[in-house]
């Protein structure tokens, strides 16, 4: 009896990958990778729907992480921009603000 062993979609690794990367650099360049986890994805599952029968049925389960991951690393990213972008303001505020003290007048 011979068993067949069914391909996995092309590009179902490389989506899931693209989308731990995103999850590991989410300060650095999560969004980019989570914008390509999600294009590699998309192309990965229309290759399986148009031909379910030609791939691995773990396809669907890396493809289904892969789209969490990247889900999970863009959020990640975006609450780590809006945290840098609060931190530097503050840090600009508190700057400003210490140097008005000058203007004040100490009497001893």
């Amino acid at each position: 009896m011979e068993e067949t062993r069914k391909k996995m979609a092309p590009e179902a690794m490389s989506a899931m990958i693209w989308g731990i990367a995103s999850i590991a650099a989410m300060a650095a360049f999560g969004f980019i990778a989570s914008f390509v986890a999600y294009a590699k994805r998309r192309k990965s599952l229309a290759l399986y729907e148009a031909n379910p029968t030609e791939y691995n049925e773990k396809t669907l389960n890396l493809l289904k992480t892969a789209k969490i991951t990247a889900t999970i690393g863009l959020i990640s990213s975006i609450f780590m921009t809006l945290f840098w972008i609060v931190y530097i303001i503050a840090i600009v505020y508190f700057v400003s603000e210490a140097s008005n003290y000058n203007n004040y007048y100490y009497n001893y």
